[in-house]
C-alpha cells in the first residue's frame, strides 16, 4: 500500500542523475529534499497511474536524513526497483495475489549495489503478474492514460516518465526493460546476458532473463548500470568477464559508425507513423555521419517460437521449485501460461535450444559482415488501449505479447546489450522509441550511440502532461 504524503504538488523532476549530483554536491538540494520531492510527485499522480505496489516513505526520509553522512556515486539519488527484486524487510509481491506473503530477509545483490553505492529505495514498482506479460495492469501509461505503460517493468517506466524519479530497475525476458521504456517515451538498456546479477530476483526464464536499468536518459541508465554491473559468484549465470568502461565511447560521433538494418524481419510490419519515425532515425543517424546499410539477420524470425518454448518450460520449472506460493490465486493468464510450459516436451525445448544457436550464428554472421551495430523500431506500434488482447502487426492481429515483443525478443535470445532511446510521437501523440543493438560485450558502444542520437534528435526531456 503507498503511504500517505501531505507534501504539495510539485513539477514532474526532469534532471538526470548527473545533474541531481551536481545540486547535491553544490548544496542546491539535499537528499532528504530529493525524497521529499518525489514522495510529492507520487502523491500528485499516482491516483492516476498506480506504478507503485509500495512506497517506503518513511525508511526513504529516514535514510535520506542519515545519507549527509555517507557517500557513493548515487549518493542521495531516490530510485523504484521492480517488485520482482527482493527488498529486504519488504514482500516481494511480483504482481500477484499467490505470492508468498513472508518479507524477503535480504536485499537482491543488485538492489544491495544500489544502497552500497549511496541510492536511496523510494519503493517497489509495479510489474506484470511474475513478469509474464507486456500490459502490467494497473498501471496507465502517463501519455494517455487509457493506454498501457507496457511490461512486465509498467510500473519503473510509468514512474520515470510521470517525473517521480531519474532512473529505476526492471527485468527483460523478451523486451521487459525496452517496452515500457519506448511506450512510455524513456530510456532502457538491457546489457549483456550475465552482466548483471539476478541472484534475489524471481525468475521467469533462467537462460533468457536479464536485470538492468530504466533512466529518463543514457545517462540515468549508465549511473545505475556502473553500479550494479559485475561477477556475482552466487548467481551461476553471472559473468566473470571484466566489468566494461560504460563511458568509453561517449565522445565519439557517428562519423565512422556502420549502422545495419535488418528490414525483413525488423520493419516489415510496422506501423505507418512507427515506420515514418524510424526513416527520420535513419536519415538523422546519416546526416550525423554514420553509414546506414541493408544487413542479412539469418533465422531471426525463429525467435518468437523459441522464446515460447524456452521461457515456457523454464517458467514452470522455476515454478515447480518454489515454496510458500499459492498459484490458484494466479491470474487466468499465468496459469495459462505455465500449463502449456509444462506441456512442452524435453524434445521440442532441445529443438528450441538448437534453433536459439542457429539464431546467434546469424546474428554473429551479420556483425561479422560489418556493421558496428544493428538498429530497429523498439515496438512496432505505440502503446495499444489499456485492456487490449490483441493488436494488428503486420496486417495480422496476433495476442499483445506477441505483437509487442515481436522485435526486441532476438537481443534475449542472443544475449546481445540492447538499448531504446526515445525517437518521436506517433500520430496519436505517444511515444516511439529506437533500438540499438550490438555484440555481446558491446554495452559501451550501443549506450554511446544512443546518447548521441539522444542529442540530435531532441526527444529526451518531454514530459506528458498529467
Amino acid at each position: 500500500m503507498t503511504e500517505a504524503v501531505t507534501e504539495s504538488a510539485v513539477e514532474p523532476a526532469i534532471e538526470t542523475i548527473p545533474q541531481l549530483r551536481a545540486q547535491l554536491e553544490g548544496g542546491e538540494i539535499t537528499p532528504v529534499g530529493l525524497v521529499r520531492r518525489a514522495l510529492a510527485r507520487i502523491a500528485q499522480v499516482e491516483d492516476e497511474i498506480q506504478a507503485f505496489a509500495a512506497v517506503f516513505a518513511e525508511e526513504a526520509l529516514a535514510v535520506a536524513q542519515e545519507s549527509s553522512l555517507q557517500s557513493g556515486p548515487l549518493w542521495g539519488i531516490p530510485v523504484v526497483v521492480k517488485d520482482i527484486y527482493d527488498v529486504a524487510g519488504y514482500r516481494t509481491g511480483n504482481g500477484s495475489l499467490g505470492a508468498p506473503e513472508h518479507p524477503a530477509p535480504r536485499d537482491a545483490e543488485a538492489v544491495r549495489r544500489l544502497r552500497a553505492a549511496g541510492a536511496i529505495i523510494l519503493g517497489k514498482a509495479t510489474t506484470h503478474e511474475y513478469a509474464y506479460g507486456v500490459t502490467t495492469p494497473p498501471t496507465r501509461n502517463p501519455w494517455s492514460l487509457d493506454r498501457i505503460p507496457g511490461g512486465s517493468s509498467g510500473g519503473t517506466g510509468a514512474a520515470i516518465a510521470a517525473g517521480v524519479t531519474a532512473a529505476g530497475l526492471g527485468t527483460d525476458t523478451g523486451g521487459s526493460i525496452r517496452i515500457p521504456a519506448a511506450l512510455c517515451g524513456v530510456t532502457g538498456h538491457k546489457p549483456t546476458f550475465g552482466l548483471v546479477s539476478r541472484r534475489g530476483v524471481s525468475a521467469l526464464s533462467s537462460t533468457l532473463d536479464h536485470t538492468g536499468p530504466l533512466g529518463r536518459t543514457v545517462d540515468d541508465t549508465v549511473a545505475l548500470l556502473e553500479v550494479i554491473a559485475g561477477h556475482d559468484p552466487a548467481d551461476p549465470y553471472s559473468s566473470a568477464a571484466p566489468i566494461p568502461d560504460f563511458r568509453a565511447e561517449f565522445g565519439r560521433a557517428f562519423t565512422g559508425l556502420t549502422v545495419g538494418v535488418a528490414e525483413p524481419y525488423f520493419c516489415d510490419r510496422l506501423a505507418p507513423d512507427v515506420a515514418a519515425a524510424f526513416t527520420d532515425a535513419i536519415h538523422t543517424l546519416e546526416r550525423a555521419g554514420a553509414t546506414v546499410t541493408s544487413v542479412q539477420f539469418t533465422d531471426v524470425d525463429l525467435c518468437p517460437r523459441i522464446v515460447d518454448v524456452v521461457c515456457g518450460v523454464e517458467a514452470a520449472a522455476w515454478h515447480a521449485a518454489q515454496t510458500g506460493m499459492a498459484p490458484e490465486w494466479f491470474g487466468a493468464e499465468v496459469q495459462d501460461a505455465l500449463r502449456v510450459g509444462a506441456s512442452y516436451t524435453g524434445v521440442e525445448y532441445l529443438e528450441a535450444r538448437r534453433a536459439r544457436c542457429a539464431v546467434i550464428a546469424g546474428m554473429n554472421a551479420m556483425f561479422d559482415s560489418g556493421p558496428d551495430l544493428l538498429i530497429s523500431p523498439t515496438i512496432a506500434m505505440t502503446a495499444p488501449p489499456y485492456g487490449s488482447t490483441h493488436v494488428e502487426l503486420g496486417g495480422r492481429t496476433v495476442p499483445v505479447l506477441a505483437g509487442i515483443n515481436a522485435l526486441t525478443v532476438p537481443a534475449n535470445v542472443t544475449g546481445m546489450p540492447a538499448l531504446t532511446v526515445p525517437a518521436g510521437f506517433g500520430s496519436d501523440g505517444l511515444p516511439i522509441g529506437l533500438q540499438f543493438m550490438g555484440r555481446p560485450g558491446a554495452d559501451a558502444t550501443v549506450l554511446a550511440a544512443g546518447r548521441a542520437f539522444e542529442g540530435i534528435a531532441g526527444f529526451v526531456n518531454r514530459t506528458p502532461t498529467l
